[in-house]
């Protein structure tokens, strides 16, 4: 939906008592009154998106969320984000705060802002915080969590959240392969192409992996993350699985520092962020995210 069109959708919603937005809720407060801190959690299904962040000629996430809240409020507002993932990459909880005046309670934001966004993206809460809150820097990790298939095909509800690799992969070696990326290490060699110059020293908390019948899926928790690099580890776990690469390899590689050493990046449809954690991650943690109902990811 283009803003011209949901615009005009706004203008009927704000004059139509029926309106999932009362218009009374549409109001800002006066120039005076304090700015409201608001965090919301966002869940996305992200195939029609050129990723998160904000494009000068592309659709993306934070574009179409900080449409509706001008919407909703009358004043252009800048969504903060965790993870500014890639084009066709998802996400069942990015955490985003932005500043407001508007009078909507923190708490109704979540239905006010659902109520015009397109079913791809939905606001799974909202809440108001102390003005100083950051999801950037008050978050300790997050859980990725990315889907494949040893098929060359897949269900047609899969289609756009799997990797088909065509490929028998031995889960066994993919396991003893992800001990060696965990841990802190220089990641320079998972590290995408065109990234922006950053400290390529991360810690990897834990890789698990879980398998049923053809499909297979890869959890990696971490502090952070460079760019590509959960990607480039399911591309390297996969090579780990079908014998192209053994575990001495991926300690060469690490220790390269190159990118050219690894082999291909896996395609971003199997990706999801799942979970970013405001407490210090534990065991207990992880398995408490991957119990949660994220289909397909996880909770199955």
């Amino acid at each position: 939906m283009g803003a011209a069109s949901q615009g005009a959708s706004l203008s009927t919603r704000a004059s139509n008592p029926q309106s999932p937005v009362p218009s009374h809720q549409l109001l800002f407060f006066p120039k005076d009154h304090p700015m409201r801190n608001i965090w919301i959690t966002v869940s996305y299904e992200g195939t029609n998106y050129a990723g998160f962040q904000r494009q000068p000629t592309r659709m993306t996430v934070q574009e179409m969320l900080e449409n509706t809240l001008l919407q909703l409020t009358g004043k252009k507002t800048t969504i903060y984000f965790v993870a500014r993932t890639d084009a066709g990459v998802h996400a069942y909880g990015q955490e985003c705060t932005f500043y407001t005046e508007s009078r909507i309670p923190g708490d109704r934001f979540v239905h006010a802002m659902n109520a015009l966004l397109p079913r791809d993206i939905r606001v799974r809460q909202s809440r108001e915080m102390d003005e100083d809150f950051s999801v950037r820097r008050r978050n300790f990790g997050k859980t990725y969590g990315y889907l494949l298939t040893e098929s060359r095909e897949a269900s047609p509800f899969l289609v756009r959240t799997i990797w088909r690799t065509g490929k028998q992969l031995d889960l066994a070696k993919m396991e003893v392969a992800a001990k060696v990326l965990e841990g802190r290490h220089d990641f320079t060699s998972f590290r995408g192409n065109n990234a922006v110059p950053s400290d390529p020293v991360r810690l990897v908390h834990e890789i698990r992996l879980r398998k049923a019948g053809p499909l297979i899926w890869i959890y990696v928790t971490g502090e952070g993350f460079l760019y590509h690099m959960v990607r480039n580890i399911a591309g390297a776990l996969v090579d780990a699985g079908s014998s192209v690469l053994a575990p001495d390899d991926l300690e060469r590689i690490l220790e390269a520092r190159d990118r050219r050493e690894l082999g291909l990046t896996a395609p971003a449809e199997g990706l999801a962020l799942l979970k970013v954690y405001f407490q210090p991650i534990t065991k207990e943690a992880i398995d408490e995210t991957l119990q949660e109902p994220l289909y397909p990811w996880c909770g199955a």
